[in-house]
């Protein structure tokens, strides 16, 4: 079967790919090189036979893109003469478009993956230390001088109820600390009278009610009004016997006299004391 030669209109057979006239190419035959690298090229997961496989096919498909580019250029002088420079030169675009697209497509589909880098659950070495060394950090040491204190005789609390008789405490604080001291009614288990004794100072509480008591007492430094403590040097003691007072009446001659109880007791020891005492916890000084 035969057909016209589209260039030079000659009668040439149908299965001929270029003119034996005017050898001008007829028709393109893709190989199966090329076919095989596009598959190939699309897949993301390949084995290291597979990817040579991969550049060996390209390297055919290179080589055969050039021999075509080579064929183009070494036509007889008649060829060049008789082929429209124009289509040439499209088809000379083409091939390279073709050869950079493969060229682009192979390099993106070999390229490694990107590593991201993994995020670090370790704090900062830098910021540890600091933090280390704030935490073993001593606490500063409060001047002395600057420790606040209330006047001696300050009255922080008293229950007027309880004090109205005839009774009488004398508190020395012969310490180098401040002390609080609280007369806790032991019916109302509650104090009825609590005063700031300052160091090496005497206080006494006057007027007290008949009835049982116990005279729990704080000594420290530093005293905050907020907290209502002592911030340094703290400490929580309570008398172990229990301070009975009472008042009675009686004759003397042509007169009636009265006779109260009064006591007195130091918060230092002292050479012949005999009043023992014994730590109480923060929380139930707090409660009274």
């Amino acid at each position: 079967m035969r057909k016209s030669c589209p260039f030079c209109k000659k009668e040439v057979d149908s299965n001929v790919a270029v003119c034996p006239h005017c050898t001008r190419v007829l028709r393109e035959t893709i190989s199966t090189n090329r076919s095989n690298y596009h598959s190939q090229t699309n897949q993301h997961n390949t084995s290291n036979n597979e990817k040579s496989n991969d550049k060996n096919k390209f390297a055919s498909f290179l080589k055969l893109q050039f021999q075509k580019f080579k064929k183009l250029f070494s036509r007889n002088k008649a060829y060049v003469v008789g082929y429209n420079k124009q289509d040439r030169y499209k088809k000379i675009i083409l091939i390279v478009v073709a050869i950079l697209f493969f060229i682009g497509l192979y390099t993106k589909n070999t390229q490694a993956p990107e590593i991201s880098t993994p995020i670090s659950v370790i704090p900062n070495s830098t910021e540890n230390n600091t933090t280390q060394t704030t935490k073993n950090t001593p606490t500063e040491i409060k001047d002395p001088k600057t420790y606040f204190s209330l006047p001696n005789g300050s009255v922080l609390s008293q229950n007027s109820f309880y004090i109205n008789g005839l009774g009488e405490l004398k508190i020395k604080n012969g310490t180098s600390l401040d002390a609080i001291a609280k007369l806790v009614n032991t019916t109302i288990n509650k104090s009825v009278f609590t005063v700031y004794i300052k160091a090496n100072s005497t206080y006494t509480i006057s007027k007290v009610k008949d009835g049982n008591y116990k005279l729990f007492f704080n000594l420290g430094n530093d005293w905050d009004a907020n907290i209502k403590a002592f911030t340094v040097n703290s400490g929580y003691e309570v008398f172990e016997e229990l301070f009975d007072f009472t008042t009675r009446e009686y004759e003397e001659g042509d007169y009636i006299r009265t006779r109260y109880s009064t006591f007195e007791v130091t918060l230092n020891p002292v050479i012949g004391g005999n009043a023992e005492t014994e730590n109480v916890n923060p929380a139930e000084f707090a409660n009274y």
